[in-house]
């Protein structure tokens, strides 16, 4: 809600609000179970130390082939660099835990609400899948994920007419001049990616869903910077990568189970922006129903006698 308040950015009005709302509560719940996961990891991670230094060849060996998780990685910085505070391990697991879930939920919705719309995108989209896994029932992997090429462009496409995060600020490290005007640098300035992402000279009618807006070919006539839907630069989102790998496996395990449908059309969709998220209006009304697991080509192919 403060994103939208601007009186409430100077710090002692936001520690005023923060008392007489309670936020300062909710904070603290929201505190609360990442430093008792981080707390359980630290004591892990110290024995792992300590049976290190009594064996270190066989901890060496098992180290070798044990996947090194987010946190080990985390408190590992923590425990070699004095700078890097137990505060900032609990700042960038919070970052993972909820920025990463209830943002990749909204875009997974809103994804197969458009393909639900776009039947013959849909098509494309399972065939693609079809190709990578056939119709086998096999658990998905990570890997199987840069095969599909074109569901990242569903995906980017999503992103761009509905970016999860409709505002996001920056502060100027030098002066830059915007036509007549000079904004100073240490100035705040606030980005919206919903309204770059909408602009006709970077996406050419950018009021329909058309994932060929990302094909590579496209993608290099435009400046870098022209898709920050997961902001950019050196500040970009961390979870970039993950998220993308995690949409991708989500959405295809549905696709690949079930046809989505709607009966609403893309015209119809309404967003709400009031608390820096972009939201659809009523929900996402989508009706699922089992999946023909023949390629659309197949399934097109098939007469009726």
């Amino acid at each position: 809600k403060t994103v939208n308040r601007p009186y409430l950015y100077p710090s002692l009005f936001f520690s005023i609000y923060r008392s007489m709302s309670g936020l300062g509560e909710k904070l603290e719940l929201i505190n609360k179970l990442p430093l008792q996961l981080i707390d359980e990891k630290r004591i892990d991670f110290r024995s792992k130390i300590v049976e290190s230094e009594s064996n270190p060849i066989e901890f060496t060996n098992e180290k070798k082939n044990k996947f090194k998780t987010f946190i080990d990685t985390l408190l590992e910085a923590c425990e070699n660099d004095p700078d890097f505070t137990n505060a900032d391990v609990r700042d960038e697991v919070i970052t993972m835990m909820f920025a990463g879930s209830d943002t990749n939920a909204t875009t997974e919705c809103f994804c197969l609400l458009l393909l639900a719309i776009h039947q013959d995108i849909q098509d494309e989209v399972y065939d693609e899948i079809y190709n990578v896994v056939g119709d086998s029932d096999r658990d998905l992997i990570p890997e199987d994920t840069a095969n599909f090429v074109y569901l990242e462009q569903v995906i980017k496409e999503t992103l761009r007419m509905f970016p999860t995060i409709s505002v996001f600020t920056r502060q100027l490290v030098e002066d830059i001049k915007v036509t007549n005007y000079v904004l100073p640098r240490g100035a705040s300035v606030t980005i919206s990616p919903i309204v770059t992402h909408h602009c006709p000279h970077l996406y050419p009618n950018p009021e329909a869903f058309n994932p060929d807006n990302f094909s590579l070919e496209n993608v290099a006539k435009r400046h870098k910077y022209s898709y920050i839907a997961f902001s950019g630069g050196p500040r970009g989102c961390i979870g970039m990568k993950y998220a993308m790998i995690s949409m991708k496996l989500m959405i295809s395990e549905v696709l690949r189970n079930f046809s989505v449908h709607t009966d609403i059309k893309l015209s119809d969709i309404r967003i709400k922006m009031n608390d820096a998220f972009t939201r659809k209006v009523g929900g996402y009304p989508i009706t699922v129903r089992s999946r023909d697991r023949r390629p659309s080509y197949a399934r097109r192919n098939t007469r009726v006698v």
